[in-house]
């Protein structure tokens, strides 16, 4: 079975979130339902062990398409 990994949300002055998902952008999607930032700061553990850091601008997914 995959291994879960837990990804911690810091979102400006507010207390930071821990999510447990398989993936990146999986524990972004599950994140951005409960938060109205548009950007927040990500940090997780790798597979190998690195300490990983990230910003990401929210909201993550495919964006409508336009005139169609």
């Amino acid at each position: 079975m995959a291994k879960m990994r837990a990804f911690t949300f810091y979102d400006g002055d507010q207390e930071p979130k821990t999510v447990d998902a398989v993936s990146y952008k999986k524990a972004v999607k599950s994140f951005q339902t409960s938060t109205k930032s548009k950007e927040v700061r990500v940090e997780w553990e790798a597979k190998k062990g690195g300490t990983y850091e990230k910003q990401q601008t929210l909201p993550l997914g495919r964006s409508k398409k336009l005139g169609r």
